[in-house]
């Protein structure tokens, strides 16, 4: 095969991950404290990784594109509700929630409570308040303060968990607003943060820019096809010019 088809053919399967991760992005725009992903590309050659990739040949090694993925940690905008349980932070840090495989992370914060009286997400995972403990509403009148402080009717309930890491976040998705850390050792931190009742944070994708980058990659992927295309063609030509002589 000839080199450069390894290029194209590289460029190809780049922008079918960009595609995936912009349809993704686009399709949890109403998603509350979705974090959007992106995509960052570098240019290698095929000898410098080891194995290579791709055979060596005589000429210079092709280059291919490396593609990385990461989380845009921007706060989406914040809107005002007429639900008392919605709640959103005012700066940097997470909720701290309960899920079956241990604490996950979100900003993902319109809340309810279950059965039982316990905050929850719209998940069913309960919100932990302090050491992890889970915070019980039974009542009518719910007030939170900017710190996390619950009270029920005038009586305190418990405080929200609200930590930090430190930056830059390394955070893995979970769920389409969940985090945990990468590194399954790194200890939250208090978060300093402020609660605001009664708002909630959106989704930090913007339509408009995901659809711009969606064109110029279905552009970028047409291109890389007609670039393999070409090399076909002129492989099927060499081949019969030779079965000639």
């Amino acid at each position: 095969m000839n080199s450069g088809m390894y290029s194209a053919v590289s460029g190809s399967l780049s922008a079918m991950h960009r595609l995936d991760i912009i349809s993704n992005n686009l399709a949890n725009i109403n998603t509350p404290g979705f974090k959007k992903d992106k995509m960052s590309f570098e240019g290698l050659l095929s000898g410098n990784v080891n194995p290579p990739v791709v055979p060596q040949g005589t000429t210079a090694d092709p280059i291919l594109q490396k593609d990385s993925v990461y989380i845009d940690y921007d706060s989406g905008p914040t809107t005002q509700s007429s639900n008392t349980l919605d709640l959103a932070l005012d700066g940097d840090g997470f909720f701290a929630v309960t899920t079956p495989e241990g604490t996950a992370y979100t900003r993902q914060g319109n809340f309810r409570t279950s059965a039982d009286g316990t905050l929850v997400t719209v998940d069913g995972y309960p919100v932990q308040g302090a050491n992890g403990a889970a915070i019980r509403i039974q009542g009518s009148k719910v007030e939170i303060d900017a710190k996390g402080g619950v009270s029920v009717d005038g009586t305190a309930a418990g405080a929200i968990s609200v930590v930090d890491f430190g930056k830059p976040y390394n955070m893995t998705k979970i769920g389409s607003a969940l985090f945990i850390p990468a590194d399954q050792q790194a200890t939250p931190q208090a978060g300093k943060a402020q609660v605001l009742q009664g708002h909630l944070e959106g989704s930090n994708v913007d339509a408009i820019t995901e659809m711009v980058q969606m064109i110029e990659t279905n552009r970028y992927f047409e291109a890389c096809s007609k670039v393999i295309k070409g090399y076909d063609d002129m492989a099927t030509k060499a081949a019969n010019d030779i079965g000639k002589l």
